[in-house]
């Protein structure tokens, strides 16, 4: 029913969405992607579509992202051709009925255009929206941002001009626009990998926008993410929440991308909002929301050629709220909050991703031997003076094909990547290899028997206390992260003998393993610690027939809001 409709049945609604205001005060959960306000003036619709579409508010207790996996054209298409057509599917998906609910869309790193058609980025102190004026692809970006009431986050081959050397400079650069078309932020990437042609700033930029629903972002870009700076510099500038775009090349068994998303979320507890790049010949994909010490919301990860956008609703940081999941994608349009692992969408065509792979040949690593089944196994494995406690046990149906073996695995000291960047690392983990070779781990296992379970791991050692971010590290067959009900991860930090203690054990048996570790960066002259307590006792269950939302705000504002909003709508529609 349009409003369009005789004044008489609109009334007939006004009960309706009386009662449904009514109800959200007095529910437990609600879903902040019932709120998208549509600014467009038009006169269709049902009220129900109207309620439903109102924005995040600061008092809301969540917001809601559109993350974008996009499969970028090869560059053999004629650059302005690509371009344009890129440009072209930017629009397809902010225009969606599967981004309406957003309050901002995050687009991946490297899709839009190339080097060799950059465009101008204003600098956002000037406050420019370049709707206003005419020409270039950003002036495209900032009119969708104004037609859609969205906050945009692009990532787009940006020139610039230093007068000082008299020269004209690239960036990889993420540039955000507000609801009304306005750069409101613009961060250059400062940790290249593989990007020649491409130029850094001077030092890091720590670059960060606020919202209108009371969020602060930090923006930062894909290889960025192993590093202090800007990373952890923001987080240590008390910033939770944070966009990245990536064109993220996995390398089992500790990097592949949406695992090492995971991992920095939780050990921050921050919100992380992912959008990455699809393009298997260069091992790129990996797409996802990551809500801190809750876990991914939302996780993509696939070899099949993929353009598509996926809607979650985002506990605020600090909020107190326990977190479900609440998706609509381009590809699946309601995953039922029955399903407990159905925010990790299925991949498909994994063998299509190429994968690099770590230097495990410099790992202590010891095999394990499937006779070990017994109670407990115990084994301290070390690199040089750093040593990791392994405790372990496993059940092993003999019946079953050994489809693959397990290794546990050591390592600490200072690796490359490619020669692109080097990082100091301390690794303690159990890894799985196609067979008893050492060559053969950190490769994606094609087969599972499921011969053998582990029970219980425990894993614990002593890092670096300060500079060092240890994270959790897993990976399951189909290339994800264990969900957080899977293990527990504690860091007990001694500030007077800069040692932590960190301890990783697994809570619920599993048989389908890559990866079960600790995975640290030493970020040597970086003042930074990051204890992590073991949760509370007292946390309460989720809500059965909670809908995969945000819990409601406790603070009655949200709730008195809400209802105005809905009365101020219909009177606005019966006086049309």
């Amino acid at each position: 029913m349009t409003i369009r409709k005789s004044r008489g049945l609109i009334v007939a609604h006004i009960a309706t969405v009386l009662l449904l205001a009514a109800d959200v005060c007095q529910l437990s959960a609600a879903n902040a992607s019932d709120d998208y306000y549509d600014d467009g003036g038009s006169q269709e619709g049902t009220i129900e579509e109207i309620v439903q579409y109102a924005r995040s508010t600061p008092e809301s207790s969540s917001y809601v992202v559109s993350v974008v996996e996009f499969h970028p054209e090869p560059m053999t298409m004629p650059i302005e051709q690509r371009t344009q057509f890129h440009l072209a599917e930017y629009g397809r998906l902010i225009r969606s009925l599967e981004a309406k609910p957003a309050d901002i869309i995050v687009f991946p790193e490297l899709t839009l255009n190339s080097l060799s058609d950059t465009v101008f980025v204003p600098d956002p102190i000037q406050r420019i929206a370049p709707c206003d004026d005419h020409g270039t692809i950003l002036v495209t970006l900032s009119c969708l941002a104004r037609e859609v009431r969205k906050y945009l986050v692009i990532n787009l081959s940006e020139q610039f001009y230093l007068q000082q050397q008299a020269e004209t400079v690239r960036y990889n650069t993420d540039v955000v626009f507000d609801r009304n078309g306005t750069v409101i932020a613009r961060y250059r990437k400062f940790n290249l990998f593989k990007e020649p042609g491409t130029s850094i700033t001077p030092t890091p930029e720590l670059v960060s926008f606020e919202t209108d629903f009371g969020v602060h972002f930090g923006v930062f870009t894909c290889f960025d993410i192993l590093f202090a700076l800007p990373t952890l510099e923001l987080v240590k500038h008390g910033l939770r929440d944070f966009v990245f775009p990536a064109f993220w090349t996995s390398e089992p068994p500790f990097l592949t991308s949406t695992q090492i998303f995971e991992s920095w979320a939780y050990a921050n507890d921050a919100n992380l909002i992912v959008a990455g790049t699809n393009y298997g010949p260069s091992g790129a994909t990996g797409t996802g929301v990551f809500n801190g010490r809750n876990g991914a919301l939302l996780a993509h990860y696939t070899g099949q050629s993929t353009r598509a956008l996926y809607t979650v609703t985002v506990p605020k940081s600090g909020s107190g709220n326990l977190t479900r999941y609440h998706s609509l994608t381009s590809d699946v349009l309601d995953v039922p909050i029955a399903e407990s692992s159905g925010h990790r969408l299925p991949g498909y065509e994994l063998e299509n991703v190429r994968l690099g792979r770590d230097f495990l040949e410099q790992f202590t690593t010891i095999q394990m031997n499937p006779i070990w089944q017994q109670e407990s196994i115990g084994q301290i494995v070390c690199s040089g003076m750093f040593c990791c406690d392994f405790s372990l046990s496993l059940t092993v149906d003999v019946d079953r094909e050994q489809t693959h073996h397990y290794r546990l695995a050591v390592f600490d000291g200072v690796r490359t990547f490619q020669g692109f960047a080097d990082a100091h690392v301390s690794i303690c983990g159990v890894i799985a290899c196609a067979n008893q070779s050492i060559a053969s781990c950190g490769l994606m296992l094609r087969h599972n028997s499921e011969y053998l379970q582990f029970n219980s791991i425990s894993i614990t050692g002593q890092f670096i206390a300060n500079g060092t971010l240890a994270m959790p590290s897993t990976l399951d067959m189909r290339m994800y992260s264990y969900d957080v009900s899977h293990y527990g991860f504690t860091a007990e930090v001694n500030y007077s003998t800069n040692v932590q203690v960190v301890t990783m054990n697994l809570t619920t048996p599993i048989s389908d393993m890559q990866t079960f570790g600790i995975y640290s960066f030493n970020h040597k002259e970086f003042d930074f610690y990051n204890p992590i307590e073991r949760p509370g006792e007292n946390i309460p269950e989720p809500d059965p027939d909670d809908d995969g939302g945000a819990m409601a705000s406790s603070k009655p504002g949200a709730a008195a809001l809400l209802l105005g909003g809905a009365l101020l709508a219909i009177w606005q529609l019966i006086a049309v």
